[in-house]
């Protein structure tokens, strides 16, 4: 059985988002767990340690992550990430990055998450890489501006095509283009 979730409405309300944010009817474990991360996310990295644009962003690119193992919180993995951002209140500065889309090294390589949330986020005609091995080759050769945070908008870095991808998880149509080696923004 699942933890009970915090909640700052009174009333009805409350217990259709209760429903909703535990999962409820849409038989996909997947959804409590990404309202609990992007939660965290939200009330602890904000600002220069922000990790997504907006919460539409973090649901959305989170739902593309595994879920992993709650009881380990390791690789790259929703579990990982949500035990970093709880970690995030008391060290905010250092601790965001780990629980952000990268994972920088704790919740998965930054070059693993990217290509693996690549691959699911912007597949079929929006790839932006042929293949996996072919996004790690990539990926490696991006200049790293660490650390990550959704400011990284633009320049020709890991950082910026980061951003793009999580901004892709909202909107590929626009964003897919942004992540390769030839980008029309990260250039």
């Amino acid at each position: 059985m699942r933890p009970m979730r915090r909640a700052r409405l009174a009333g009805p309300a409350v217990a259709a988002l209760f429903v909703l944010a535990c999962g409820g009817d849409t038989g996909d474990p997947k959804v409590g767990e990404c309202e609990d991360y992007c939660l965290l996310m939200t009330e602890h990295c904000s600002g220069t340690v922000s990790q997504y644009s907006d919460r539409s962003s973090c649901l959305a690119t989170c739902a593309a992550m595994p879920l992993g193992d709650p009881t380990t919180h390791a690789g790259n993995t929703i579990a990982c990430r949500t035990f970093q951002a709880a970690a995030a209140e008391l060290t905010p500065a250092t601790t965001c990055v780990l629980a952000g889309p990268g994972g920088h090294g704790t919740c998965g390589g930054d070059c693993e998450s990217f290509c693996a949330l690549a691959d699911e986020i912007c597949a079929g005609s929006l790839a932006a890489y042929d293949s996996t091995s072919a996004c790690m080759t990539a990926c490696a050769g991006f200049p790293l501006a660490p650390p990550f945070d959704s400011g990284d908008q633009g320049g020709d870095s890991f950082e910026c095509r980061l951003y793009h991808l999580t901004a892709a998880s909202v909107d590929p149509n626009f964003h897919c283009p942004h992540i390769g080696v030839v980008s029309p923004v990260c250039n």
